[in-house]
Formats: structure tokens, sequence, C-alpha cells
């Protein structure tokens, strides 16, 4: 009797939704889907469930002049899954991160940026453009003050060194070089967010400095998505963070 009551109904829609967005997160993580198609999905199957969380509140209401328990009962779950759509970004990104200005290339060096070399032939047709956007860009990072500690770091170490460093940190934050030339100050690599496997890329340019140390200088991008909600820069900052203790170390070796 239970399994036939016409509120199951809503229940099982919502769960149909659920699974759908799931399947399509899934396939864009493994590269099944691409993102403008997975993208799609989400707004149309997250906008679903949001339309029945709605009609469960009414009939909720409805089961409980009625005196409906197993009507009230499937009205609120079905509602309250209607919200998952809402809740896991808002948990897995943070709310405050949705105010970020709408950019996915951030760099240490806005006026002069490192330039993508070997990461251009692993972009596919329909990815955001590898070349820096200019003024544009450059001018809505540097008025948020939440990039304001996105600047170069120095080192005590020399080009060669530094780079090398570098190539150990990217290595240990689990990102994939795709380019190391230690000589030239230059590193290319590419990372996946943790949940749906987007690919963002990044380059490493190392200077020398007139004290014989180096100027580093890096730049992250999302290849798809028109903002990060602020991942690239926090992809910058630890590495930078990373950079700058494993630095400290050495000097201190080769001092003592």
């Amino acid at each position: 009797m239970t399994n036939s009551h016409w509120s199951n109904w809503l229940l099982r829609v919502q769960w149909l939704l659920l699974l759908l967005i799931a399947l399509s997160g899934v396939a864009l993580r493994f590269g099944l889907l691409h993102f403008s198609m997975a993208f799609k999905v989400f707004i149309f199957a997250g906008g679903a469930t949001l339309l029945v969380a709605l009609l469960s509140l009414f009939v909720f209401v409805w089961g409980m002049r009625k005196g409906q328990a197993l009507t009230r009962s499937n009205a609120l779950w079905a509602a309250l899954l209607g919200l998952l759509p809402l809740a896991v970004p808002l948990a897995t990104v943070g709310k405050g991160n949705f105010d970020l200005p709408r950019i996915h290339d951030i760099t240490t060096d806005t006026r002069n940026p490192p330039q993508y070399q070997a990461v251009l032939a692993l972009r596919q047709k329909g990815d955001n453009s590898a070349q820096y956007e200019g003024s544009e860009v450059a001018q809505l990072q540097r008025g948020a003050d939440i990039y304001a500690d996105i600047v170069p770091l120095h080192v005590h170490l020399p080009v060669s060194r530094t780079t090398e460093v570098a190539a150990d940190v990217a290595e240990e934050l689990g990102w994939e070089i795709v380019s190391f030339d230690p000589q030239k100050g230059h590193l290319e690599a590419v990372d996946k967010t943790p949940i749906l496997g987007f690919t963002d890329d990044i380059v490493v340019r190392v200077r020398a400095e007139e004290d014989g140390g180096s100027r580093v200088d890096v730049r992250s991008s999302s290849r798809v998505g028109v903002g990060d909600l602020g991942a690239n820069a926090k992809r910058i900052r630890l590495f930078l963070e990373e950079l700058h203790l494993h630095a400290l170390v050495l000097k201190g070796t080769d001092t003592a």
C-alpha cells in the first residue's frame, strides 16, 4: 500500500533527477562528457529538482490539512532532496567564493604574464583561449582584495635550482608536468579539480635577479567556465607557499 501511494512519485522523480546529475558528473570526471553538455544537464536537472521541491512544499501543506501522514512525509523528503543541487556546491566551494570576479585566468604578473607553450597541444576545441585577455582581466584581478597576495616570489637560489625545486613541489601537489626546462626557468603542468576533474593549466616562469636569486611568476587558468570560484588563486598560493618553504630549507642546508 505504501509503495503504490501517489505521493511516492515526488520522491522517484527527485531521485531520478539526482541520479542524472550524478552520472553526468562522473562522465565529466572521466572525460566521457564535455563540460558544455554536462553543464546543461546540471542546469536543467538542477532546476527541475527545485521545481519539484517547490511543488512538494504545496503537497506537504495539503497533506497537513488533509491529515495524510504519508503524503506529508514523502513531500517533505522530496523538498529536502531538491535542495541537494544547491547544498553540494555551497559545501564544497564555499559561499563567499561566489562573489569573486568572473575570471578564470590568474597570474602573479598581470602586466607580463607567463606564456603557455607545451600545454597548447593538449587543449581541445571549445576550451577557453590560452591567450591572456589583457587589461580587462588584469584590472579585475588587481581590483579584488582577495587576490592582493597573488604576487611574485623571490627565492635565494639560482634559476636552474629554483626551477628544479618548483618541479618537485608541483609533483608533490599532484600536478602532471608537461614541460620542464631548468636552464630556461620554464615549467608547465596540468592539474585536475578533485570532484569534477576540470583540467586547469599552469605555467611557472623563473627569472634571474641582480642579487643572484630568482623571481618566480606563476599563471594558472581554467580550460572551461567563465569564473573559477577562486580555484586558480588557491592553487597559486599553495604552490608559492610550498616553494618558499622548500627554498628556505635548501638555503639553510647550504648555509650550514
